[in-house]
This record gives structure tokens, C-alpha cells and sequence, in this order.
């Protein structure tokens, strides 16, 4: 075998040697690459995150990136960088509710917007009906009276002690006094007094604490009363006690709020009226919108 033959066969074995390991080098790199993508598809759709990698591995995987996943990165143990594939959540816009406000009832009573309690033959079906010639037998008869006939008599009985004001008071208050003057007879102010403290009793302690009975008829005038006459059926038509000063209405109890229930008051102010009709020291009238009181 001749030297110029040796040396080829050489040169023979070194190309294939460099063959074999150039193929073996493009083998292992590919096999590096699909790993890298197939862990990079894992990471995408196992929603913990994508991974940065070498451009040539991400060209490599053909990976697209979802529209709405943010491009935020952080940085993972390994120093790698990685997107957060979390959508955009659209914000959610919080609405107040703002109550409204309820202003509370204040002020004396009656207060605006607070249904009374009514005071009448239908809500005190207890009370019995004394004759009105009992009343106004009674009226003639007490200390001081005298028929009213106009302003004058009011003014000289006021000014002689015959007659006396009347004004708010522990368990009573005056309602509006279109047709009559805020006086009474000494015994049937006394006689409103003792309603009026034995109600506020009743009441003290309970949720209707602080109703109050409203009266709305006192001393009237012979003109007031034949004024009245005209508009109103139930006005007696004879002399009325009224013009003696003998005699006042009840008209009906008057709450502080509208959470107050009524049964409790009406019941105790039937009560208190029945026991002092049975006792013989009022004579009563049920009426239809109220209760007309004088004293025995």
C-alpha cells in the first residue's frame, strides 16, 4: 500500500468523523428546542405564567400572545422574566344609595303629618250618655256662671276671677279655638286638671309617653255659638253649656310621631272617663268627633 493511499483513507475517516458528529450536533439542539417549547405551551395553558425565553426558542415554539392577557412581567426564582396571562378585569363602578332623609316630627303638638287619635262614640263605646239636660241643669248650677252673650261679658267674668285662662298643661293642650275663648269655670278647670294629670300617669313608662289630649271647645260666646249653629249639626240648638263656661270637648289625643300606637292612649283615656262618669263627678256626651265633659 503506497503513502499517497494511507494518506487519503486519513482524511477519509476525519471527514466522517466530522459528519457524524455535525449530525449528532443538529439532532441534540433540536430536541432542545421542542423540550423548551413543549414547556413553554404547559406554562401558557396552565395558567401560571409564560415564560421568557431565548428569541431562538420562542421563534422556535411559534407562540402568540392572547389579546386581552397583560404584558406585566415579574421575575421568577430562577431570574427568568414571566407575563402574567391574567384578563384585564374591567372595573366595577360602585353605587351609593343615599336614604333618604326623614325628618323626625318636632315642635308642640299637634305635629305636622301625625295622625291624632280620635275621641268619639266609636272608639269609646264604654262611656254612657248623660242627657244634655243634665249638662246645661248642671252648667246654671256652678259657682260663678253666667250665660255669655258677647267679648264684654267674657272680659268683666275674667276680670271679677269668675272665669279662669286656661292654657297647655301636664296631659292636655289647647287646639285651635275658632269658636270659643281659652276660659273655664273654676270647677271644670278642675275637673280638666285632674284628666289631664291622671292620663299623663297612665302614659308615663310606656311607649305612648308624651301623647297628649287635645281639647278643642271652651267658654263660648251667645254670637260664637249661633255662628257654629250654621255649620255644625251636632251645635245644640237651645242654650249651650259652652255659654256658661261649664263645659269643654275632648276632641282627640295627639301623638308625638307616627310609631305610636293609639290603642293604648284611647283605652286609658276611656278608662280614666269611665270611672269618673261612674263616680258621679262628670257628665258626658259622646259625640261624633268628641267627647263633651262637665263637671257633676
Amino acid at each position: 500500500m503506497s503513502k499517497d493511499w494511507m494518506m487519503r483513507l486519513r482524511w477519509d475517516r476525519i471527514g466522517v468523523v466530522v459528519l457524524v458528529l455535525c449530525g449528532m450536533s443538529s439532532g441534540l439542539r433540536a430536541w432542545v428546542i421542542a423540550d423548551e417549547a413543549s414547556d413553554i405551551d404547559g406554562q401558557f395553558n396552565g395558567s401560571e405564567g409564560l415564560s421568557l425565553l431565548s428569541g431562538a426558542a420562542l421563534d422556535a415554539a411559534d407562540v402568540r400572545f392572547a389579546p386581552t392577557l397583560t404584558s406585566t412581567a415579574r421575575l421568577t426564582d430562577k431570574g427568568a422574566a414571566v407575563l402574567s396571562d391574567k384578563a384585564d378585569e374591567p372595573e366595577t363602578e360602585v353605587l351609593h344609595v343615599v336614604a333618604p332623609v326623614v325628618e323626625e316630627p318636632s315642635g308642640p303638638l299637634p305635629r305636622k303629618n301625625v295622625k291624632p287619635c280620635t275621641c268619639s262614640k266609636s272608639t269609646m263605646k264604654k262611656l254612657a250618655h248623660n242627657p244634655y239636660t243634665q249638662h246645661r241643669k248642671r252648667a246654671r248650677n256652678l259657682p260663678g256662671s253666667f250665660f255669655v252673650k258677647n267679648n264684654a261679658d267674657v272680659q268683666s267674668r275674667v276680670q271679677r276671677g269668675k272665669i279662669v285662662e286656661v292654657t297647655n298643661s301636664r296631659g292636655y293642650h289647647l287646639g285651635s279655638l275658632n269658636h270659643s275663648k281659652p276660659y273655664l269655670l273654676k270647677d271644670a278647670k278642675f275637673v280638666l286638671d285632674e284628666i289631664g294629670r291622671r292620663f299623663a300617669d297612665a302614659m308615663e313608662g310606656t311607649a305612648e309617653e308624651g301623647a297628649s289630649i287635645r281639647v278643642t271647645s271652651l267658654t263660648r260666646t251667645e254670637w260664637q255659638h249661633n255662628k257654629l249653629k250654621r255649620r255644625n249639626r251636632n251645635a245644640t240648638r237651645g242654650q249651650s253649656t259652652h255659654c256658661f263656661g261649664a263645659s269643654f270637648d275632648i276632641f282627640a289625643v295627639d301623638r308625638l310621631n307616627n310609631t305610636m300606637k293609639c290603642g293604648g292612649p284611647t283605652w286609658a283615656l276611656q278608662e280614666i272617663l269611665y270611672d269618673m262618669q261612674k263616680k258621679g263627678e262628670i257628665l258626658v256626651v259622646p259625640e261624633g268627633n268628641c267627647m263633651h265633659i262637665t263637671p257633676n
